[in-house]
């Protein structure tokens, strides 16, 4: 199975992310056919498949000590129709932990990491993946919501979906889709005890390639 099947393009699907991601390229299998006739099972639903890939997930994360606690998982969506990507708590370590059926193990960030960011402030978090020409980026705000991101005038929203209290601060995951043309030093409209405020944050994840201008 390729892990970049369904994406077209000179890097086709990427991920990048922390030191320790790790690309699974595992194939779900299930029952399939094409009428309810004898000898022939209905094809699996898109609830039944992502059901498969969430206990893939799971197995995962216990195979790695990161198994959730209860089995409990948060899913976070994407205003481009990416995902879903889950997070969770590591019910041993603590951790925060995302997965997704691209990237079955994409990383975890320990509290301790978590708790060193600059308080208020905001920045990418764990990994982004191409889909259809967009990133889909995770965001991560500490000590402040966050409005919208903007570029070039076009603003951008955001989806709140996990957040995590380490030390009396919030620590909350965003998700954000942006176009793969627009990359660079976005502004992010905040919130910080009820007063607006703006900050800026690199969405830059083909940097390293050299493959886009930074353009923001």
């Amino acid at each position: 199975m390729n892990c970049a099947r369904g994406v077209t393009g000179k890097l086709g699907t990427m991920v990048v992310g922390l030191a320790l991601s790790a690309c699974a390229c595992t194939t779900v299998s299930g029952p399939t056919g094409t009428g309810t006739g004898a000898g022939r099972s209905p094809a699996p639903t898109v609830s039944d498949r992502f059901g498969q890939v969430r206990q893939l997930i799971l197995q995962t994360a216990k195979e790695r000590g990161t198994a959730p606690a209860g089995d409990a998982f948060t899913e976070l969506r994407f205003s481009n129709g990416y995902g879903p990507e889950l997070i969770w708590q590591a019910e041993t370590t603590g951790d925060i932990c995302t997965a997704s059926e691209r990237v079955l193990s994409r990383g975890c960030v320990p509290l301790a990491e978590i708790a060193k960011r600059p308080t208020p402030g905001i920045g990418t978090f764990i990994g982004a993946s191409l889909f259809e020409d967009n990133w889909s980026v995770m965001l991560m705000a500490d000590g402040e919501t966050v409005d919208h991101l903007s570029c070039q005038g076009r603003d951008f929203p955001v989806r709140a979906g996990y957040t995590v209290p380490v030390d009396g601060v919030p620590h909350t995951v965003y998700t954000v889709a942006v176009p793969r043309s627009l990359q660079g030093r976005y502004r992010v409209a905040v919130q910080r005890d009820g007063d607006s405020a703006e900050e800026r944050v690199d969405i830059t994840p083909e940097e390293n390639y050299g493959t886009v201008a930074v353009q923001c």
